[in-house]
C-alpha cells in the first residue's frame, strides 16, 4: 500500500479533480466494487441525480489518513 501511495504522489500530472467512479478506482488501483467500500469507510463521494464523483483531492488524502 506504501508502495502504491509513493506511485499516487507521483502522479502529480493527472489531469481530472473531479472524476467518476470507475475512473477512481483506476486511479488508486483498486477494483469499482472496492472503491465503493471505501464510502463506508468514510469516503466522501458527490452525488448529483444520478452522477457519482470523487474529488483527486479527497481521494488522495482518504488513502494517506487509511495507510500505515
Amino acid at each position: 500500500m506504501k508502495e502504491h501511495m509513493e506511485m499516487i504522489e507521483q502522479q502529480v500530472d493527472f489531469p481530472i479533480e473531479w472524476m467518476d467512479l470507475k475512473t477512481a478506482a483506476k486511479y488508486v488501483g483498486v477494483s469499482y466494487k472496492t472503491l465503493l467500500s471505501f464510502r463506508v469507510m468514510g469516503l466522501e463521494i458527490t452525488e448529483i441525480g444520478r452522477i457519482r464523483r470523487v474529488s483527486k483531492t479527497t481521494l488522495d488524502n482518504f488513502m494517506r489518513e487509511h495507510s500505515f
